[in-house]
């Protein structure tokens, strides 16, 4: 395996860490604040984000504009791909924006589901919850989406990409649902800070998009929104059944982060064991980076290098 940082610990699988996340928020980012169709044309509609109170208005052409609500200091805000961005400035009178909201290339660009939840957590634990490799077969079991077949090896190469990792293409294996789709199935997921977990699932003809989107409301709970783009007409005919599926999926990510928080009041630590917790461990070194150097983004370095992990699930 390639080292990723020097000051991230490379320790094997009989090495174990404590998972201590810091409770700082990434600042000077842009956040998902919702769908477009949540605010109405002319209307207004308040969000909550890193502890800061907005309200964000739009206008008959479809336009967004956001500003805090105590001080109506205007924040940076735009809309893309059918969601509203808004960029969190560490300092709120001077936001420091080099660059737009991210782009993932949904096809159409046009949002065909969307679900939310409110994680009691930080934003760190949230994000541990979509980098740890288990978590998908030991906290979603359900036989409509994952069976209960016996632990694989597996064998993952990720490489760096922007502001974050990428999962190279491969062929999915566990899941029945990706069968749906038909044909000759490729999986790339790929990570980038502060949040954003983009999973693409693609054969010669269609494309399946599921963006999940980390948005932390304050330092103890985080919205986590679970966006699908797609232009297969199989699930084009099955998006009224879907919410019945994305329900308790998510509500299975309440119920494990509410049960860690109890065991936080206990005094419990989770523990980072070797490469099943490497993507974990880069998302925080990542972290580091970006908090070194965020009041001048240009020099952003991402730390990470190609490395392939092992693991059973």
């Amino acid at each position: 395996m390639t080292s990723i940082d020097a000051e991230i610990p490379t320790k094997t699988n009989a090495d174990r860490i404590a998972m201590k996340p810091g409770q700082s928020l990434f600042m000077d980012m842009w956040y998902v604040a919702g769908r477009l169709d949540e605010v109405r044309i002319g209307g207004t509609q308040p969000f909550r984000i890193c502890g800061r109170d907005l309200s964000v208005s739009r206008d008959r052409e479809g336009q967004c504009v956001a500003e805090l609500a105590d001080s109506r200091f205007a924040v940076p805000c735009q809309v893309s791909e059918d969601l509203i961005w808004v960029f969190i400035a560490a300092d709120p009178e001077a936001p420091i924006v080099k660059s737009p909201p991210p782009q993932f290339g949904g096809p159409k660009g046009k949002v065909r589901f969307m679900e939310k939840v409110v994680i009691p957590c930080h934003l760190d634990d949230a994000a541990y919850g979509l980098l740890d490799p288990a978590h998908t077969p030991f906290v979603h079991r359900s036989p409509f989406w994952r069976g209960n077949g016996i632990l694989k090896e597996k064998k993952k190469t990720f490489e760096p990409s922007d502001f974050g990792f990428t999962m190279v293409p491969h062929a999915p294996v566990n899941s029945d649902i990706y069968k749906v789709i038909g044909g000759a199935i490729t999986v790339r997921i790929a990570f980038r800070i502060p949040g954003l977990r983009a999973e693409y699932i693609q054969n010669a003809k269609h494309t399946v998009l599921g963006l999940t989107a980390l948005t932390p409301i304050d330092n103890e709970n985080t919205h986590l929104r679970q966006i699908f783009y797609w232009n297969s007409p199989v699930l084009g005919l099955a998006r009224p059944i879907v919410p019945f599926f994305a329900k308790p999926f998510l509500q299975q990510d309440v119920d494990i982060m509410t049960l860690r928080r109890q065991n936080l009041g206990f005094g419990g630590n989770g523990m980072l064991l070797g490469d099943s917790d490497r993507q974990f461990l880069w998302y925080m070194g990542l972290k580091k980076a970006w908090e070194a150097c965020r009041h001048d983004p240009d020099a952003f370095e991402n730390p990470l290098k190609t490395a392939t992990l092992r693991w059973r699930t």
